[in-house]
């Protein structure tokens, strides 16, 4: 094999550096936490006329409060207008929502009979159904909107109205009665306490902000007037965001018995066409058996979206120049929060043991490549002037079937063999006989000539000698 196929295995081997150099360097996700001291703007309270104006019965919506009801209704994310936090903050700031007023029910006990019965009655909200001629009484039913008294009150209220029927499965003999309750509940505008999560420069709100803190309400809004002259114009604050809400939240929903029921025939569903199917359903609970009706109570996630853009509304106008003047006096939109920062940051990490075991390698896979390489400037013969290496060079016709690459030596010895020769005064054969004048010859005197011959035929040159040829 040799030394070349040896260094050629080492080499081969040098694959293995590669996984002891990714062993060498390792990334650590690190995450540090420290207490540090945030400045943000937020408007404490949706300011006076965010919603729009009123004018003899009419609401006119603003832009800004189109544009925050669009970014709810498409979850588009909450950006304050300065970056407060590197990192993930948690905070406790003040921002606008709505606090409770007061709560008003009403309970209609619903008997096992009723369930069969078709001239039973319950709720507020029923209605004579004349095509089936049969009442339709209420299932669920719920209606965000707005307070309009005659003459204007202190703060704009939201109404939120509730109802919801629940009863078991009507065939089970063991049902115990069914109750229909309908609820009123006004809120007003609010300042409340979030706790809030910042990252850069957004911001978010806990899933369900109605369980802000009440701090005070506000008292830099009117609710909207009928009596309003048609000449006046009233300034809006939040009642355009509940009915836009209310768009969303809204349902009617019914169940209707026929006016001549079969024996053992109860009331069924029938939503009206106008209902919000997709609300109803979001609350209906389905785990149930038979004809049993349960539904869930939707005043949590209503408060808590009216809550939500309200806060978004707040951030909006931030930026407002004569924000001041349209909130409460004493409030202001730049606070300073004590948070909890949380960083992540990447750590690249070295383990030289791994690195020094793949630098052995490749140190020892060059010491065995670098003798390959020794004397790659030199032509590996030797070369000289002689007139052997002069002719070929010039590529004299005499030494045309030489081998070039030999050299003198390697050419002597390939056509010599193993007759030792040496350079140096060689007798001239050619001169040895003198000419007379007659014509005859004569010994005369031997003369030399510088040239290769056989050793013992060949004289060293001295001192003094000549060679004329």
């Amino acid at each position: 094999m040799g030394f070349p196929g040896l260094a050629t295995i080492v080499v081969a081997l040098m694959i293995i550096d590669g996984p002891l150099l990714q062993r060498a360097t390792t990334v650590d996700v690190v995450t540090s936490t420290k207490n540090v001291t945030l400045a943000l703007n937020l408007s404490p309270e949706v300011p006076n006329g965010f919603s729009g104006y009123g004018q003899y019965h009419t609401l006119n919506t603003s832009s800004s409060a189109i544009s925050v009801s669009v970014d709810w209704k498409n979850r588009a994310p909450i950006h304050l207008d300065i970056q407060p936090c590197n990192g993930t903050c948690i905070a406790k700031a003040i921002g606008p929502g709505v606090a409770l007023s007061n709560c008003s029910s009403q309970t209609w006990e619903i008997s096992r009979a009723d369930v069969y019965d078709p001239n039973a009655t319950w709720g507020l909200w029923r209605a004579y159904d004349s095509l089936h001629d049969a009442w339709r009484l209420p299932m669920m039913y719920t209606l965000l909107g707005y307070l309009a008294p005659n003459s204007p009150r202190r703060s704009e209220v939201a109404k939120l109205q509730v109802g919801l029927l629940h009863w078991d499965d009507p065939e089970d003999e063991n049902m115990p009665n069914g109750t229909y309750v309908e609820s009123t509940c006004y809120y007003v505008p609010a300042v409340l306490e979030y706790d809030l999560v910042v990252r850069g420069t957004e911001v978010t709100i806990p899933d369900h902000p109605d369980q802000g803190r009440v701090l005070q309400t506000a008292n830099n809004s009117l609710s909207f007037s009928l009596d309003v002259p048609p000449d006046q114009v009233q300034p809006n604050t939040m009642d355009a965001l509940s009915l836009y809400l209310n768009l969303f939240v809204n349902v009617n929903s019914s169940v209707l018995s026929p006016a001549n029921p079969p024996p053992g025939q109860f009331w069924g569903l029938d939503p009206f066409p106008s209902s919000n199917t997709a609300q109803l359903a979001k609350y209906f609970d389905y785990t149930q058996v038979g004809g049993a009706i349960h539904l869930t109570d939707p005043t949590h996630d209503i408060v808590s979206a009216l809550n939500e853009l309200m806060f978004r509304a707040g951030v909006m106008s931030t930026n407002w120049t004569n924000l001041a003047d349209l909130i409460d006096p004493g409030l202001s939109i730049k606070q300073t929060l004590q948070a909890e920062q949380t960083v992540t940051e990447n750590v690249y990490r070295s383990d030289l043991r791994w690195f020094a075991g793949a630098a052995i390698l490749e140190i020892i896979a060059v010491l065995f490549v670098l003798p390959l390489f020794w004397g790659w400037w030199t032509l590996d013969k030797v070369t000289l002037l002689s007139p052997f290496e002069v002719a070929l060079a010039f590529d004299a016709p005499l030494l045309k079937e030489a081998n070039s690459a030999q050299g003198v030596t390697a050419m002597v010895k390939s056509e010599m063999g193993s007759t030792q020769v040496k350079w140096g005064a060689v007798p001239d054969r050619s001169n040895f006989y003198d000419t007379d004048s007659d014509g005859t010859q004569r010994n005369g005197n031997a003369a030399y000539r510088l040239g290769i011959a056989e050793n013992q035929s060949v004289m060293t040159p001295h001192k003094g000698m000549r060679f004329d040829m």
